[in-house]
């Protein structure tokens, strides 16, 4: 008689078991298409590119020779060229940016200076200026770096995307030489590219009127280029374009037209 109850206990437990087993496994089949599906939300934020990382302003450091040249050319521009600044409030206060003016002066970069005189600018140049040892030195002195302007100078890239990293100030003239006739030149797409893998932002200065004695200038400060779109997807040929494009519009804004040469029948 026990055997038999033992073995009825047996066949009432077995069900219980059965049950248990069902109860357990159902967790982990439902686990099992979860974890196949994971992947696929997954994808998508996987195909995002990666943003530029918030850059923090470097502390303002002053150099001698750098604030001096900066303050004589200052009397110089207030005594002679009648020079008028504009929009100096767009420039912003707590983060470092990317200056990028028209070219056609070899004072062009002191010029841009002067737009920020709460910071110190970095400034690319034609290396040929530094061909001289003592005006090579000077450069040098007021953060200037060469650059090749005939070939895709890496060491050039390099230093500049250091200098904004690094939370300094950059200074780009995006035509790539000096405009002899006051008409911009079309742009270089190399300052969108530095412009989008940097994160910052880029403040368009367009230098209106000749540097000829006692004549009114004019140096107006544009705001910041819409690019967060571009920066949303990777840096592309075509996104370099595009924002080359959107600063071409920013200049001719800012110079009333007179930026782009008028289109010949």
């Amino acid at each position: 008689m026990e055997s038999n109850k033992q073995g009825g206990a047996a066949v009432q437990e077995a069900p219980v078991a059965q049950e248990a087993t069902a109860a357990q496994a159902a967790p982990a089949a439902q686990a099992a298409p979860a974890a196949q599906a994971a992947p696929v939300q997954e994808a998508p934020a996987a195909r995002k590119a990666k943003q530029p990382e918030p850059i923090q302003m470097a502390k303002t450091k002053r150099t001698v020779i750098y604030s001096i040249v900066v303050f004589l050319y200052w009397i110089i521009v207030k005594l002679i060229f009648f020079m008028r600044f504009e929009g100096r409030e767009n420039i912003p206060k707590d983060k470092n940016v990317i200056l990028m003016g028209n070219h056609q002066c070899l004072l062009d970069p002191v010029t841009l200076a002067l737009c920020a005189r709460d910071r110190e600018i970095h400034f690319m140049g034609k290396k040929e200026l530094w061909n001289n040892r003592l005006l090579g030195w000077v450069f040098t002195q007021v953060h200037g770096f060469p650059v090749d302007r005939g070939n895709m100078d890496m060491g050039a890239i390099r230093t500049a995307m250091g200098v904004l990293k690094g939370g300094e100030t950059l200074g780009i003239f995006p035509e790539g030489t000096r405009s002899r006739d006051g008409y911009m030149l079309p742009l270089l797409s190399g300052a969108s590219m530095l412009a989008l893998r940097s994160g910052c932002e880029v403040i368009p200065v367009y230098i209106d009127g000749r540097y000829k004695p006692f004549r009114r200038m004019t140096v107006r400060v544009g705001r910041a280029v819409e690019m967060d779109d571009l920066r949303a997807g990777r840096v592309t040929k075509e996104s370099c374009d595009e924002l080359t494009g959107r600063i071409e519009e920013e200049f001719y804004a800012l110079s009333g037209g007179k930026s782009r040469r008028p289109k010949t029948e």
